[in-house]
């Protein structure tokens, strides 16, 4: 039968399929107690359990593609788990036997975010997060006291196979100030292999002040509190992870069960990204939590999200408040729709609004291009969409606003905000023709940053701007230092622009020493400081920072963008001689 939770604030019940254990904390919890330690005799089997096998990862990668054999507070199948790294079984298993040393046994221990996602994807998982619910635990027990227990544990307990154990605050300044408890532990096995794990409580309720929008946050939450907290759902699953019972109550591996309360895997299964958002609450109730100031009050009134139907309009709300909190969330959902090829919701364009000023001018531009590395990485198509969709996608009242402006930009390394100007209009029929030159070769390899610049410069040249009328490589520099990007994405971009204006500018006149050297090779001088004048500007193509394989592309993206400015029928001729045209040039220097 499934058992309510108790404790539940501000009226957000969800089921789950058993309560939580009791938790008697009638010792201290941090007295040594090695003696009445478990038995380590299951950290074999735990990983031998957890070894990947190819035949179980396969079935499930396949049936990932249908549906997920995955409910919420059911185990785990053997056909996803096997896919969890040894290394990590053997962290997870020391964890739950250094939490009954310390009298701590029924402290719930969760994985969460991406690792729980790529399992049930069919990938293997890496990036290992845990959070620890200590709700009910006396005050001085936290993940920093914890963690400081550990180290001596570590040394007073070789059988784990662990050779060392260091931990570090992962925290900003601000989560510092709000005493937020998070740590990332380093451990070093037997073997020398290293696994970083980041570590914090499940955070409940949060509350803001009025000066301030980060919230303070409850650090005794319940695990379906924290899940709220997430940006996306599919990145909201939990898997409380347990020692496994034998036949006579001896340890025999570990058993991972799923905590699913916000639909994660129904939008893993329809291929969608969608943020958490609240059950039972009324939109009055959300609205009064997100809607704080008299600026996201007109938006939501332009908006018409009254109108909506009230799960709808709950939905648009929620995920609002998640991007106003932190507006980058807005990169790392394209970022995921382009990883894993999933579809935004809908709701997603009407929560959007809400956090797109700050996005443009408050976040760090760096952060931004962070995320667009990583979607370089993905390949042509994934940087083609990224371009097309910030540029070309219209919503917001009156379908006035694009992302362009707010993505690509922002704060640069001294604070200063610097972005796009305001997409006018796009012409996507020539960011295509544009993108088609660039396109790899299947035989050719791919460079993400070098993609990222050369359609950036694409799209560029395909968009018309509000206002001040600046010229697409004014931009491009603007923007890129906006993001602080490498210096290889500014030469994939600029290199072609400059190219562009060499080939465009009018041929200068032949001298004498033109005129002789023309006369010897057969050619009219006219013709020859041409060639010349093609040949200089096709230099400017090289590669210096980024691929060697990215020149050609360059000049191609080059000769584009020159006939986009001036019809002129001879300089193909001249790069189809370009050979040639250079051995003309070095004898006319």
């Amino acid at each position: 039968m499934l058992l309510e939770l108790h404790h539940i604030r501000r009226g957000l019940f969800v089921p789950i399929a058993r309560p939580l254990p009791p938790r008697p904390f009638k010792r201290s919890p941090f007295a040594r107690q090695w003696s009445s330690s478990p038995k380590v005799s299951g950290t074999e089997s735990a990983a031998a359990r957890c070894v990947p096998r190819a035949c179980l990862a396969m079935a499930a990668a396949v049936a990932t593609k249908r549906r997920l054999a995955v409910h919420h507070g059911q185990k785990l199948s053997e056909e996803y788990t096997c896919r969890i790294p040894k290394t990590d079984a053997e962290i997870l298993h020391f964890f739950l036997c250094f939490l009954e040393d310390q009298r701590l046994p029924d402290v719930p221990v969760f994985i969460n975010g991406g690792y729980v996602r790529d399992l049930l994807l069919g990938k293997e998982p890496d990036d290992l997060d845990l959070t620890l619910c200590l709700r009910g635990c006396p005050e001085e027990v936290t993940v920093a006291a914890l963690l400081d227990e550990m180290r001596g544990y570590v040394e007073s307990r070789p059988e784990f196979g662990l050779s060392e154990f260091k931990n570090a605050t992962i925290l900003s300044n601000e989560s510092k100030d709000k005493q937020l408890d998070t740590f990332k532990a380093h451990f070093t096995n037997k073997d020398g292999v290293k696994t970083e794990v980041d570590v914090m409580p499940t955070i409940g309720e949060e509350k803001y002040s009025d000066d301030n929008r980060i919230p303070i946050r409850d650090q005794r939450g319940l695990p379906e509190e924290d899940a709220l907290r997430r940006d996306l759902t599919i990145g909201a699953l939990l898997l409380r992870v347990q020692r496994a019972p034998g036949e006579r109550g001896e340890s025999n591996g570990l058993e991972f069960e799923v905590f699913d309360f916000y639909g994660g895997v129904d939008d893993l299964c329809k291929g969608v990204l969608r943020s958490p958002c609240p059950v039972n609450k009324s939109v009055a109730e959300v609205a009064e939590v997100v809607l704080r100031t008299p600026e996201e009050q007109e938006i939501a009134k332009h908006l018409k999200i009254q109108e909506l139907p009230p799960d709808e309009a709950v939905q648009v709300l929620w995920w609002s408040k998640v991007l106003i909190d932190d507006p980058l969330r807005i990169c790392r959902a394209l970022r995921f729709a382009a990883k894993f090829k999933f579809e935004l919701h809908k709701a997603f364009w009407l929560a959007v609004p809400f956090a797109l000023e700050p996005l443009r001018t408050k976040v760090a531009g760096s952060r931004k291009f962070t995320e667009y590395q990583k979607i370089g990485g993905y390949g042509f198509k994934a940087c083609f969409d990224f371009f097309h969709l910030a540029f070309n996608k219209t919503f917001g009242p009156e379908g006035s606003l694009r992302l362009a402006s707010a993505l690509l930009g922002g704060q640069d390394g001294k604070g200063q905000a610097r972005m796009l100007s305001q997409v006018k209009s796009f012409n996507v029929d020539l960011y295509e023709e544009l993108a088609a030159v660039i396109k790899p070769e299947a035989s050719d390899a791919s460079d993400g940053v070098e993609l990222l610049g050369e359609l950036m410069v694409a799209a560029l040249a395909a968009t018309d701007f509000e206002g001040r009328v600046q010229d697409p490589m004014t931009e491009f520099t603007t923007a890129c230092d906006g993001m602080c990007v490498s210096n290889a994405m500014r030469e994939a971009g600029l290199a072609p622009w400059k190219a562009c204006a060499a080939l465009v500018a009018e041929p200068p006149e032949a001298n004498s020493l033109d005129s002789r050297v023309a006369d010897a090779c057969g050619v009219s001088p006219q013709s020859l400081v041409r060639h010349v004048q093609v040949w200089e500007a096709m230099k400017i193509c090289t590669a210096r920072t980024g691929p060697e394989y990215a020149t050609p592309y360059r000049r191609r993206l080059a000769l584009a963008l020159a006939g986009l400015q001036r019809k002129d029928p001879d300089l193909q001729s001249c790069v189809e001689v370009e050979p040639q045209t250079r051995s003309i040039g070095e004898a006319a220097r």
